[in-house]
């Protein structure tokens, strides 16, 4: 007999990946202006050029400031009676390209967007998103940046990983 998974919360599975829900949630609680997010989760390049794209998935690179998210790996933690907890990891990726990479000034951009990304997660209420009990920092590395062995200032694409956690229940309705 098949085993049927719900989240009690939704009395259903998740409708959408982590990725999709987590992405959206960080853009509706977006409040950084350097750099803004546009109308819409990907802004119209000719339009607004200057504003963060945000996408479920791996930065794509054709803009200046992105915040993309994959979903990395997904434990359960424990059973208590019928239920169960799960935790799914997730890398946030944010990422800003310098428009003038010999300049001489500081662009602030990237760590505007990392202590973005950190205020939401750490103002996260539970349960603000329907079925997720908490989001948290990942106890082995939080914050990491991208950086390598040749990298300079003058270097025009910079990175940060955000690593968090969502934590989530799920019962056996079968």
């Amino acid at each position: 007999m098949p085993v049927t998974w719900v989240v009690p919360e939704l009395n259903a599975d998740f409708s959408q990946d982590f990725e999709d829900i987590i992405i959206q949630y960080m853009y509706d609680n977006w409040q950084e202006t350097n750099p803004a997010k546009g109308a819409v989760l990907k802004p119209d390049y000719e339009t607004q050029p200057d504003r963060i794209s945000f996408k479920p998935g791996f930065p794509d690179f054709f803009r200046p400031y992105e915040c993309a998210i994959v979903q990395t790996r997904t434990t359960p933690l424990e059973k208590i009676g019928g239920k169960w907890m799960f935790v799914t990891g997730l890398d946030v990726m944010v990422r800003m390209k310098r428009i003038e990479k010999d300049g001489i000034a500081y662009d602030i951009q990237l760590e505007n967007m990392e202590k973005e990304v950190q205020r939401i997660v750490e103002n996260y209420i539970p349960n603000s998103i329907v079925g997720i009990k908490d989001l948290i920092y990942d106890d082995n590395v939080s914050t990491e940046k991208v950086y390598g062995a040749r990298d300079t200032w003058a270097k025009s694409d910079w990175r940060t990983v955000v690593h968090i956690k969502v934590f989530y229940e799920k019962e056996d309705v079968s």
